[in-house]
């Protein structure tokens, strides 16, 4: 069995569909933290143990989990499962429907962009309809820009990073901004987002 990986990059668009699911992600969420049996999973998530096993299951096949160990308790055998990263992140390829069989998540990539555009009125962005047609273009961009940076600096990773979670993200972001910094298309990018976004 191998160790836990920082980071795994999802590039199957098969596999990318299962982070849709809400009962998934937060399998992934528990099994990203702790060691755990589909009992277990099942008391914490308030689901059927049947439930959990089959989402088990699809996720083990995709390769987003791993079977750790199992235990024996009189007539039942217990499988303790984890997750097999630390961080899981779709490609940008993905995102951008630049794979087949990904135009399902091309579509929910733009839908995420088009809300985060209509949520700036909430922090006082006066956003007429040409304005919030130019944001979401450059915002498409920028989430475009933002996670090839994000899969360079991981194809970088030389060794295991032996620090938390939140530490481990925190790393990936700093090294994503200077890595983003030095990217020209990007610099000016953010020299039109500003320009569009003074109140």
């Amino acid at each position: 069995m191998e160790g836990l990986k920082d980071f795994l990059v999802v590039k199957d668009p098969e596999v990318a569909k299962l982070f849709a699911d809400p009962c998934r992600r937060s399998i992934l969420h528990n099994l990203r933290h702790y060691e755990m049996t589909p009992y277990q999973l099942a008391k914490v998530l308030g689901k059927n143990v049947s439930s959990v096993t089959h989402h088990l299951n699809a996720l083990d096949k995709a390769g987003l989990i791993e079977q750790t160990r199992s235990v024996v308790k009189g007539n039942l055998i217990e499988k303790f499962y984890r997750a097999t990263a630390k961080i899981f992140i779709i490609s940008y390829t993905l995102s951008e429907g630049l794979v087949p069989g990904s135009e399902d998540i091309a579509r929910w990539s733009k839908e995420v962009c088009g809300n985060a555009v209509t949520s700036l009125e909430a922090f006082g962005y006066d956003l007429p309809a040409e304005k919030a047609a130019r944001l979401l273009a450059l915002t498409e961009k920028y989430s475009s820009l933002e996670q090839i940076a994000h899969e360079e600096v991981i194809s970088q990773q030389k060794a295991p990073v032996h620090v938390s979670r939140p530490a481990l993200r925190l790393l990936l972001s700093l090294l994503t901004s200077v890595h983003l910094h030095r990217n020209p298309e990007f610099l000016k990018l953010l020299a039109d987002i500003s320009a569009e976004l003074k109140i």
